[in-house]
């Protein structure tokens, strides 16, 4: 059993290596890897901590992604929050099953982003080009963030919403924007 976990942990990081670096958007908010404002702990232990994430966090060490989000690449991480999870009804439950662990992989890809993204980031690049930004998930799609009055709102290559909803949690490696919704969804054809 530990080595299909180490074998799964380890795929899913090879899947996310290459991409960390990938932008190359002209609208993108700065991204770096080396943030100014670093927090400590990882985003594993981050989200492994934090209150109304329980969901999230099972999810990604379902899928593998907690080992890979224990090391040093920097990430972005929109967690939607346990609610965001719930209003998924079966479908959340299903998702998380270990028969649909590709399916939950790329749903939580369609959640991270390269670098490390503070809303202020977000806040002052939408500011700077008076309108929408945007930028590449790691499953390869365009995320769309934009604002209604002071709130942030993300928007996924489905046209799917979701609020930053609460406060970033900073790590070490990257950080943490809540969502009160998911941004990408399963497709029913991949859940089984």
């Amino acid at each position: 059993m530990r080595k299909v976990h180490c074998f799964a942990a380890a795929g899913v990081a090879a899947l996310l290596v290459p991409l960390s670096g990938c932008s190359g958007d002209a609208d993108t908010p700065a991204a770096t890897a080396a943030p100014a404002e670093a927090g400590t702990g990882t985003l594993a232990a981050k989200i492994g901590s934090a209150p109304g994430l329980t969901t999230i966090s099972g999810a990604l060490s379902e899928a593998g992604l907690a080992d890979v989000f224990d090391g040093p690449g920097s990430y972005t991480v929109l967690a939607p929050d346990d609610d965001a999870f719930a209003k998924l009804g079966d479908t959340g439950s299903t998702l998380t099953e270990p028969a649909n662990r590709a399916a939950l992989v790329a749903v939580l890809r369609g959640h991270i982003l390269p670098g490390h993204l503070t809303p202020q980031a977000i806040k002052t690049a939408i500011g700077e080009k008076k309108g929408p930004v945007s930028m590449r998930n790691l499953a390869g799609d365009q995320i769309e963030f934009s604002l209604d009055g002071d709130a942030i709102i993300a928007t996924g290559s489905g046209g799917i919403k979701a609020r930053i909803d609460g406060a970033p949690l900073v790590a070490s490696n990257g950080v943490v924007l809540p969502l009160d919704a998911l941004i990408k969804s399963a497709e029913p054809e991949t859940i089984s």
